[in-house]
């Protein structure tokens, strides 16, 4: 039977396929990033990974998140040096999206921060767990929306089948924290929104190539 550990690496490494097949498409000019979701992506990850090693988390639940963060960054580097504006959206919208992100970001690092320091009680320590948990959580939706425009009104700048690989990275990884925590927690909300998110753009740019009869994947 494979074990906890065993199906944390198998999480990572389809992360990391995905990402490969992502970057390939990428650099052949098969597939434009949305600069903007990209950047967001690259702090919040590599954020989240420090407030999850901060917190003890098994090596099981970080393999993920560690793939995730070093190859987002590459993402938003590559974003930054084909127009130095990639990071700031153009949309109302995604201004919103931007600067609320950054919002929720800033809100969470300070959290922590105080969490780390002991200024924050003991009384106190719950609510501030809950509130970086949950501001890390809808900042998911604020990353995600600039991406989702595109993938919406140009669907053609996505490919599916990685988006396909990262769905199976977040649900094996949501299987590994049910497992690890003994059912749902707020741990949880993580992959499962995850995997729901890359499910939904895999599905949108799948459905998108098949009706106009290209290459789904």
């Amino acid at each position: 039977m494979i074990d906890i550990l065993e199906l944390g690496i198998i999480a990572a490494a389809l992360q990391v396929a995905g990402y490969l097949v992502y970057g390939s498409r990428m650099l052949r000019k098969d597939i434009k990033p949305n600069g903007a979701s990209w950047f967001m992506f690259s702090y919040g990850t590599t954020l989240l990974l420090i407030l999850e090693w901060d917190r003890d988390a098994s090596f099981a639940l970080l393999a993920l998140p560690a793939a995730c963060a070093v190859s987002s960054v590459f993402i938003a580097w590559y974003c930054l040096r084909q127009s130095r504006r990639a990071w700031w959206p153009e949309h109302s919208l995604e201004k919103f999206s931007f600067l609320f992100d950054v919002l929720l970001t800033i809100t969470y690092a300070s959290t922590w921060i105080l969490l780390t320091k002991g200024i924050i009680d003991e009384g106190g320590r719950d609510i501030a767990t809950i509130l970086i948990l949950a501001c890390w959580n809808i900042g998911i939706f604020t990353a995600f929306f600039p991406l989702l425009r595109q993938v919406y009104y140009h669907p053609t700048h996505e490919r599916a089948i990685p988006w396909i690989i990262w769905t199976c990275a977040y649900s094996v990884l949501a299987i590994v924290t049910l497992l690890e925590q003994g059912g749902f927690d707020e741990l949880s909300l993580y992959p499962i929104i995850n995997a729901f998110m890359h499910g939904f753009i895999a599905v949108r740019i799948g459905f998108w190539h098949f009706r106009h009869s290209e290459p789904v994947i």
